[in-house]
């Protein structure tokens, strides 16, 4: 039957997916729903994820570099040269990077390719084996569809829909076999009680075929994430699909978390510049420049411990050539030791050949006058005035 897949949260589905990302997945034709992970789809072209699907002779078109598995073979191997005559196709390929071996076949038109990326064969790549592949059944000589993945109980399989119409289950390999459901949360929640003594204990933990599902109620973002982190590296855990809930006091305003964004980058530790605050209902985007070297290595985690925040993502830009450092340096030890400016604290840079006033100031008159002292000094009106009154 024929599927949707949707993507639980905003990720590109073209190529290149993270394997932890959680995806709901709905049967067009029966309305099932199940959850399942990204390493377990094929998104782009096969040949970008892997190179272990094989070609077979007489049902695709052979170049040199591909796999290739003759029927009755031990083993597939490598294409090293193809030469075509009137009736006649010689291939040589190459087993174990060592010997090679000649073949003379019978010459094959091949008018439309069921699978021009090869196929996976079995039972040997069981394991290896996503959703949706071609597959070839070296046993049963017959080709057919991966259509699922099941547990009778006590052993995970693979489903195959076979040519013939049959379905066939195959037992996939120890190393492939997820633990049990009750020794998998045991593991898991010992690992969250040791790194997360305090927390732990208002967060549930449920396991099905490998898939950890936490909920329950956690203090910040940065312990949200970082448990997710946490029981997405342990062994035997195919995913992580995080339901767990802030807590967030409903008195927490989107202004009350900029002002503690904006105090927390504008502290003297934070060599950042050229920031871009947005919060709308907890979620929060950050865009900062920072010279090469200099980026808080824990911006992220101060960021996500500032209450009432429920999402966030931060970029930084690191410059490589940064432009007039020492009269900015200059320009920022003016404005501290002016007296007309206490209770202010003004950040000074320069990017592109322009200069940009950031911080918080007590007045207008503050803001205009650290505007005219650098207009002073650097002699030059390509300048942004930035400064916050609080």
């Amino acid at each position: 039957m024929e599927h949707g897949i949707y993507a639980r949260e905003v990720y590109s589905t073209f190529g290149g997916m993270d394997p932890q990302i959680p995806l709901l997945c709905c049967c067009d034709a029966c309305a099932t729903m199940f959850v399942a992970f990204s390493q377990e789809f094929v998104f782009c072209r096969r040949d970008c994820v892997n190179q272990d699907y094989t070609k077979i002779y007489g049902y695709n078109r052979i170049v040199p570099g591909n796999w290739i598995y003759f029927k009755n073979a031990p083993k597939p191997g490598v294409v090293k040269s193809v030469f075509q005559g009137p009736d006649r196709e010689i291939v040589v390929v190459n087993y174990d990077g060592a010997s090679e071996k000649k073949m003379e076949l019978p010459k094959v038109v091949i008018e439309q390719e069921e699978s021009s990326e090869g196929y996976r064969l079995l039972p040997a790549q069981s394991a290896q084996i996503l959703l949706g592949d071609n597959v070839y059944h070296a046993i049963r000589d017959q080709f057919g569809l991966a259509v699922g993945l099941v547990n009778d109980g006590e052993k995970d399989k693979l489903v195959v829909l076979l040519k013939d119409s049959t379905l066939v289950f195959i037992t996939l390999p120890p190393l492939a076999q997820n633990l049990p459901n009750d020794r998998l949360r045991e593991i898991v929640q010992g690992k969250l009680s040791q790194v997360f003594p305090e927390d732990s204990g208002k967060v549930s933990v449920e396991v099905g075929q490998g898939i950890v599902y936490l909920k329950g109620l956690v203090k910040n973002y940065t312990i949200q994430r970082a448990m997710e982190n946490c029981v997405s590296a342990l062994p035997k855990v195919r995913g992580c699909v995080n339901f767990t809930r802030l807590q967030v006091s409903t008195q927490i305003t989107d202004s009350d978390i900029e002002s503690s964004i904006y105090e927390l980058l504008e502290s003297p530790a934070m060599h950042l510049f050229d920031y871009k605050v947005n919060v709308s209902g907890g979620k929060v985007q950050i865009q900062s420049s920072c010279y090469e070297n200099e980026r808080p290595k824990d911006l992220e985690n101060r960021l996500g411990e500032i209450p009432g925040v429920r999402d966030l993502v931060c970029l930084v830009t690191e410059l490589s050539d940064p432009m007039n450092v020492e009269l900015c340096k200059e320009l920022e030890t003016d404005l501290s030791t002016n007296a007309l400016l206490r209770g202010t604290y003004i950040r000074v840079s320069c990017n592109n050949r322009k200069f940009l006033l950031e911080g918080h100031v007590q007045s207008t008159f503050q803001k205009q006058l650290a505007l005219f002292t650098l207009l002073k000094k650097t002699k030059t009106t390509a300048v942004e005035n930035r400064l916050r009154l609080i």
